[in-house]
């Protein structure tokens, strides 16, 4: 449950919004031509981009580049409510500003980029930044545009200035060259997660009939049939070559609960996982 939700805008565009809720709730976010710089105020969010699966902790901030971005939000146990602040950074800004402080990345393979995310615990002068934007949204007589595009090139280049400096330069010049996730790539990098086909049609931005059209005429079957196929593979696979436990090669396997990882691997080989596990520990 959204308990507050503020913004500040630019000619009706979001800059900086800063949302809190007191309950697990998911987010979902199309970045369009924007990158998203995130800093978890109080609990903490599981970010799933097109490429990856991240825990974000309180405290972390971070960009997230790419299309799509899908956000699930815990609150901190104590007071019990999660926040974010989110700073919204134009593509054209990025490119106009700070494209010569990029590395030189231009013989790199497209299908060689394999992130859309970076995070990590801020130094002590990006904290002091975070703190400072959050006064904005309790003072907003003193906020003019030209504050708004001052505050958005400072953070820019105090995560260039960082220790990470390079990995957050590789993101942002993958994110102005429009370098994402094709549809199969979104699909293999999810195929062993918990992520759901609902979740995998947003992070395509597609609605979920014509992401299962085109999930179809791409892998000529069904999502469902496809990831529980490669899913249970892969089950089969640990249990065979590794001292996992049933509970861990459920979770491996992308499976949400053990009770439904034993369920489907019954009806798909006949025998429960734990049966299956014990034949061949006999061999």
């Amino acid at each position: 449950m959204i308990v507050d939700h503020k913004k500040i805008e630019i000619n009706e565009n979001v800059v900086f919004e800063t949302i809190i809720c007191k309950t697990e709730t998911t987010f979902n976010f199309h970045l369009n031509d924007e990158a998203y710089f995130l800093y978890v105020k109080h609990g903490h969010h599981v970010a799933i981009s097109p490429n990856e699966i991240i825990e974000v902790p309180q405290g972390d901030l971070g960009i997230s580049v790419g299309t799509s971005l899908i956000l699930k939000a815990y609150p901190n146990p104590e007071n019990q409510h999660y926040q974010v602040l989110i700073i919204h950074i134009s593509r054209d800004l990025i490119a106009n500003s700070f494209s010569n402080k990029f590395p030189d990345i231009s013989t790199t393979d497209k299908n060689e980029f394999s992130k859309d995310i970076f995070t990590g615990k801020p130094c002590v002068i990006a904290k002091n930044y975070v703190d400072g934007v959050m006064q904005y949204f309790y003072n907003t007589h003193i906020i003019t545009d030209e504050i708004l595009d001052i505050k958005i090139k400072e953070i820019l280049l105090l995560l260039l200035r960082s220790k990470k400096a390079k990995d957050v330069a590789i993101l942002l010049e993958h994110f102005v060259n429009k370098n994402t996730a094709t549809f199969k790539e979104v699909i293999e990098n999810h195929v062993l997660t918990e992520t759901s086909i609902e979740e995998l049609a947003q992070l395509c931005n597609m609605s979920l009939s014509t992401f299962k059209r085109h999930f179809k005429s791409i892998f000529q079957t069904s999502p469902n049939e496809y990831l529980f196929d490669k899913r249970l593979e892969n089950s089969k696979k640990l249990l065979a070559t590794s001292k996992q436990s049933i509970d861990d090669v459920a979770m491996l396997s992308g499976f949400k609960t053990t009770a439904h990882f034993s369920r489907k691997f019954k009806e798909r080989y006949g025998i429960p996982p734990s049966k299956y596990k014990m034949t061949l520990s006999d061999k």
